[in-house]
């Protein structure tokens, strides 16, 4: 049975073997068979060598990507009205486009992606981030491309402020008598989240390399339950504070 079939393929396949066969020592013992055989040759050995090469000269085809890591965000927002969440510090870009006007683009000026939330109403907003001024040969996708950002409205608080005294190297606290501050309350501007989570509002008062009385602006800062330092507004940003010298005891 298995020769039966053996013979059957051979004497259906016989005659194209020997049509290929004959037409094959045409090309190859025919001179000019065997030119236009080396010149196809040459052709496909230099197209896979040089594939790139060849596609500029004969498209001009200079398309090319390039990948940008860490590109910060600019957040178009009144940020003295809302606290902003949910907009991430940096992004990756990849810029398409021919390689001369993306070197152009990236010298002149530089990629910096935006996040326009001047339109968002308060609470959770989906914005699409955007490369700025990105000229119309060029092509960009920015990854995240889309965030969700929530625009919490602040209001206005006030705290009673306590004082901590800063001293350097060489000196004491106890070098010095307690600041007298120039008000002892400020009013704070952050949304309302945030102001329940400020466990104390302090002055910091700077004393180092001071040798006599004297007065100075005071620091503001806000801090949690855990002593983290909260952002926040003030709105009182005058604060003073007066210190004397401690009195020698006699």
């Amino acid at each position: 049975m298995i020769n039966k079939i053996y013979e059957m393929i051979r004497y259906i396949f016989s005659p194209v073997v020997r049509r290929f066969s004959k037409l094959f020592d045409r090309i190859v013992f025919d001179k000019k068979g065997m030119v236009i055989v080396s010149f196809i040759l040459s052709v496909l050995i230099c197209i896979s060598i040089d594939y790139d090469t060849i596609r500029v000269q004969l498209f001009n085809d200079l398309t090319t990507s390039v990948t940008i890591s860490d590109v910060a965000v600019d957040v178009k927002a009144d940020k003295s009205q809302y606290e902003i969440e949910g907009v991430p510090g940096v992004v990756t870009v990849v810029l398409t486009g021919n390689s001369t006007d993306i070197q152009v683009f990236r010298q002149q000026k530089g990629v910096s992606v935006i996040c326009d939330l001047s339109k968002c109403e308060p609470g959770e907003n989906l914005v699409n981030l955007t490369v700025d001024s990105l000229p119309s040969s060029l092509s960009a996708k920015v990854s995240p491309e889309t965030v969700d950002v929530t625009l919490n409205p602040k209001v206005k608080a006030v705290f009673t402020l306590s004082c901590d005294l800063l001293v350097g190297n060489g000196q004491k606290t106890t070098d010095f008598e307690k600041p007298v501050l120039s008000q002892n309350q400020v009013t704070v501007k952050a949304s309302q989240d945030t102001l329940d989570s400020i466990r104390v509002v302090k002055a910091l008062v700077d004393a180092t390399g001071q040798v006599s009385d004297f007065t100075t602006n005071v620091k503001l800062v806000a801090y949690d339950i855990e002593g983290n330092v909260i952002n926040v507004d003030f709105l009182d940003d005058s604060i003073t504070a007066s210190v004397k010298l401690a009195k020698e005891e006699e």
